[in-house]
């Protein structure tokens, strides 16, 4: 059984906001390649394509009014682990199916209203991660 398969309050919420998010996608007019890209070691939210960029979209679910003090807002959340487990799997992916179009990696926050069930605001990071940000280590001043 896959684990996203499983379907605990995280993952229902997570759902939801991937389900927004690619609605959100089509009407900034993205074409949806895929939808939870799985590689032996990582899983890709979303990816989407608009004219001749590929854009690999994590999606980060919260909801209003749970928002945690370790976790100034949902990108925060992804890693540099997470950063590069998306990259090794975009780069797979773009081998896989021979695409020569441009990439970006795009982080799409979803806030959902309290009782969990509807988007409230959902805010589209572009371009926020890279093979530099993934793979450089912070500034020992700045963790």
């Amino acid at each position: 059984m896959k684990i996203l398969e499983i379907l605990t309050p995280k993952r229902k919420t997570g759902n939801i906001g991937e389900a927004a998010a690619a609605k959100y996608l089509k009407k900034q007019g993205y074409r949806i390649l895929e939808r939870n890209f799985s590689t032996d070691n990582a899983e890709i939210d979303i990816i989407a394509k608009k004219d001749n960029l590929i854009a690999f979209v994590e999606v980060k679910t919260r909801t209003l009014g749970h928002e945690s003090p370790r976790e100034p807002r949902p990108a925060s959340a992804v890693t540099q682990e997470k950063q590069r487990k998306i990259i090794r799997a975009a780069s797979y992916y773009l081998s896989r199916n021979r695409q020569s179009a441009r990439s970006r990696f795009d982080i799409i926050e979803v806030f959902l209203e309290e009782n969990r069930k509807k988007p409230k605001e959902i805010k589209h990071l572009l371009g926020t991660f890279d093979l530099n940000t993934a793979y450089t280590k912070p500034h020992p001043e700045r963790k």
